[in-house]
């Protein structure tokens, strides 16, 4: 989804802007991890046991075979808006100002991030709060 401002140009959503597809792409990336134990680096899927942050969210998404080396994820960004639409700098500091999309594949293979972390990241879990009155 893109934004106009106020001057009629295109622009993309501030991280403070709420993203609805954003918590469904954390939970696609944690669902896939389950599938695949292993952490894949430069590749969507390595073998029987591994996929990226990505490969995840697709496996999330579909049904995969079990050896899914070379299989690209393909159309995410029609699932998962966000992708591409959504701008993120590096956590790490790097200065790094990227697409969500790219920022994932950036963290997974750069930073070496969990591909739980990086669900975190993708859509915090808001702390709970105390009960009025506590």
């Amino acid at each position: 989804m893109a934004f106009v401002s106020s001057g009629g140009k295109l622009r993309y959503p501030t991280r403070d802007e709420i993203r609805h597809d954003e918590s469904a792409l954390a939970k696609a990336i944690l669902d896939g991890a389950h599938a695949r134990p292993d952490q894949a680096f430069g590749e969507y899927f390595q073998g029987r046991r591994a996929s990226c942050a990505l490969g995840a969210a697709y496996e999330g998404m579909y049904h995969l075979p079990l050896d899914a080396t070379g299989i690209r994820p393909k159309h995410l960004e029609r699932l998962f808006d966000c992708l591409e639409y959504t701008l993120r700098s590096c956590p790490e500091g790097c200065r790094k100002r990227l697409s969500l999309g790219a920022m994932i594949l950036h963290l997974n293979d750069d930073h070496h991030w969990t591909r739980e972390a990086i669900a975190r990241w993708v859509a915090p879990v808001e702390e709970a709060q105390p009960p009025a009155g506590a």
